[in-house]
């Protein structure tokens, strides 16, 4: 969990909703599948996305990251959701099994469960922890482009 926490620490969250791909968490190669990990820890609750060579150096403890730890204001970052917004973004992620044992899959919408190679990436922030989920365009732009 030490090593998924020190990568996460040096991503740039955008407080805004992002449509693109996936990239992996370590090496940002772009992806359509990937090893899944889930980190709910110090202020983070998100979902961590290896390529397979990553994962290998991962479990085998070669992993490397150099870019440095991002610092992020948590009295501010994504506050700026409405209400009924940040009580969807809450539900989404309360629905996640963070104890689950890695797997690798392709992605998933985290309301509808559709799979997907493209898709709204959305940071909030729940009582201090940064959380990411992800949405099908589709979902995406109800939840969080028409409402906010």
């Amino acid at each position: 969990m030490d090593t998924l926490l020190r990568i996460v620490r040096t991503w740039r969250p955008s407080e805004r909703p992002e449509y693109r791909g996936f990239r992996c968490a370590n090496c940002q190669r772009p992806m359509r599948k990937a090893w899944h990990h889930w980190l709910d820890a110090s202020g983070y609750k998100t979902p961590v996305h290896f390529c397979p060579d990553c994962e290998k150096k991962f479990r085998s403890g070669k992993i490397e990251h150099t870019n440095p730890e991002v610092k992020i204001s948590r009295k501010t970052f994504g506050l700026k959701f409405p209400a009924s917004v940040a009580k969807k973004l809450r539900a989404a992620s309360a629905r996640w099994d963070t104890e689950k044992r890695p797997e690798y899959r392709t992605f998933t919408c985290d309301e509808c469960g559709r799979r997907m190679h493209n898709a709204w990436h959305v940071w909030s922030n729940d009582r201090g922890t940064l959380v990411e989920v992800h949405f099908c365009k589709n979902d995406g732009r109800r939840m969080c482009l028409d409402e906010a």
